[in-house]
């Protein structure tokens, strides 16, 4: 079939079944946008092209379907490497398609409009795969292999570039069928030394990763966990995995030192999908007990930070299914650990209730104003932090956060993202006065769609993460307060409902309020929050979690400019 690069481009992502995708033309890649207007694919017109690769991110996580953005040359490809480098870090499977200049000047140097040397090799750091489709020809090719890439191993972003020239000819194509997915099957060995350990341990613990949200596997683990009558514990991305009330299941609360003395006393851990990275680790302080089965997609993350005992490499929801198959016979009996858990999770609140109690009466006020469907998506923000480690979260892909790479902006612009894959859950962002500036001006991309996102603003004028670190290393806070707009009128300038809260007390009928009005919000509560007494990080306070300045939250707001 006759056909021009944007429309091979065009019928290579609806074979592979993509409905959606978000980005913003230019000059060079008007051959894909072209091809757009005559299909059903739909567009997000994003505000910059860093917003539209989060939007991307924030739809694959809450889908658990691979998330699009499209970027013209140069300045706007670059544009997306600190949003492809989140996905990368947390496992998400995002395709970044960019656009080049005409074929014949890649690589001459000759002053080409937004020309950019090594464009291509720019995503290395930040990707999985790259490739270049020089013809219109090569084009379903690349396509495939990339969408292959992304699905099978452990699903990452990938980058395709296109040049300009080669969107706008026409050739001979065939498009093929889409990329198979296959689920990566476990050394049946591994798994037969897996089960045997598990059975014959005297209590066993296990520790959820985002890979078990990426497989699918949580109805694998919950039924694992029990058969062995097992504690589960949860990494920030793999909350949601188990729902955080059932009884087995201790949350992501594995740091606190009363879960280590509860893990201390366990023989055998089962960590799933998770890498053991620094933040999750404490540094890799944490001590694991003595036998560790670590299932894991990438052979590489095996024996990386933590010898294993036993290594599985494969699909988390292939492996579970086996090691439930082999202890089948084994029916879970009462041995009072979930009265145990229920303790701990008593112990961990009243800790923090006593050291912090704003942060509790915060991560309280949410969980109720926000029905259990919620998904919530973090930016990077004290509230956050509290909500990452204490807030209940019931199903998968409810909980999107930008943990490893940690990049300030991600919140609004990857809720939009997440309310376009699920429009029939309420989607709520949290983000500071900082994050918020980042990418602000996707307000207008929700407007423009109207879109119900909800956005949260807890406003200390500061990079309010940073100020009470810098004070308590240094003795002073430095080049960490900021200048912000009114952000009640700055909302209500794109359109978007708008309130100011004085108090968390008032946060939640706010919060309510606006998800029961089905239409873009934003609420502001002023102040300061306490540091997460649940981090590691709060070990640096010699003089108490509250930060010195300036108020507690909800008490003396600063004039906004």
């Amino acid at each position: 079939m006759r056909m021009t690069g944007g429309e091979a481009v065009v019928q290579s992502l609806e074979a592979h079944g993509v409905d959606t995708v978000f980005g913003i033309p230019g000059t060079h890649n008007l051959g894909i946008y072209d091809a757009l207007r005559q299909t059903g694919v739909r567009h997000i017109l994003a505000r910059h092209e860093q917003g539209a690769a989060f939007m991307a991110d924030g739809y694959a996580r809450a889908a658990g379907k691979v998330g699009v953005c499209l970027s013209t040359t140069g300045p706007a490809a670059l544009n997306t490497l600190a949003s492809l480098g989140t996905a990368y870090s947390d496992s998400s499977p995002v395709l970044c398609i960019a656009s080049q200049i005409p074929a014949e000047g890649i690589g001459l140097g000759k002053g080409y409009l937004h020309e950019c040397e090594d464009q291509l090799g720019s995503f290395a750091p930040v990707t999985k795969w790259r490739a270049r489709a020089d013809t219109v020809a090569e084009i379903p090719g690349v396509m495939h292999e990339a969408f292959a890439q992304m699905q099978n191993g452990r699903p990452r972003p990938v980058a395709v570039e296109i040049p300009c020239d080669t969107l706008d000819e026409s050739g001979g194509v065939t498009i093929p069928a889409p990329a198979a997915v296959e689920r990566a099957a476990p050394d049946p060995e591994q798994v037969q030394r897996a089960a045997r350990l598990l059975r014959g341990a005297r209590r066993p613990v296990i520790w959820a990763g985002g890979g078990v949200i990426g497989s699918g596997a949580g109805a694998e683990l919950q039924a694992l966990a029990e058969r062995l009558q097992a504690p589960v514990f949860t990494t920030v991305l793999g909350k949601g995995a188990v729902a955080d009330d059932h009884p087995l299941v201790a949350g992501a609360t594995i740091l606190h030192p009363a879960a280590r003395a509860f893990l201390a006393e366990s023989d055998v851990m089962l960590a799933v999908g998770t890498r053991f990275t620094e933040e999750e680790s404490d540094r890799w302080r944490l001590q694991l007990p003595g036998a560790l089965i670590h299932i894991e997609i990438d052979p590489e993350e095996i024996d990386r930070n933590y010898p294993a005992t036993v290594g599985v490499v494969g699909d988390a929801l292939s492996a579970l299914q086996l090691i439930n198959e082999q202890l089948r016979d084994m029916h879970g009996q009462e041995n009072g650990i979930e009265a145990g858990i229920a303790q701990l999770r008593h112990n961990v609140w009243a800790y923090c209730q006593e050291r912090a109690p704003a942060g509790v009466e915060l991560v309280q006020t949410l969980r109720k104003a926000l029905p259990r469907e919620t998904v919530l998506v973090s930016d990077l923000t004290v509230a956050a932090y509290w909500c990452r480690r204490l807030l209940d979260i019931y199903e998968p892909r409810t909980n999107i956060y930008p943990w490893g790479f940690c990049t300030l902006g991600f919140g609004l612009p990857a809720a939009i993202g997440a309310k376009v894959a699920r429009p029939d859950r309420p989607v709520v962002a949290l983000c500071g006065d900082g994050g918020f500036m980042f990418n602000c001006q996707e307000l207008a991309a929700a407007v423009q769609i109207g879109l119900p996102v909800v956005t949260l603003v807890f406003n200390d004028s500061a990079y309010g993460v940073l100020r009470p670190q810098q004070e308590a290393r240094y003795g002073a806070a430095h080049a960490v307060d900021v200048v912000n707009p009114d952000f009640v009128e700055l909302a209500g300038a794109f359109g978007v409902d708008a309130c100011r809260v004085e108090s968390i007390e008032q946060l939640g009928p706010a919060v309510t309020k606006a998800i029961e009005a089905d239409r873009s919000a934003l609420i502001e509560l002023p102040g300061t929050l306490p540091w997460p007494v649940m981090e590691p990080s709060a070990r640096m306070f010699e003089s108490g979690l509250t930060p010195r300045r300036p108020s507690a939250l909800g008490e003396g707001r600063r004039t906004q400019l």
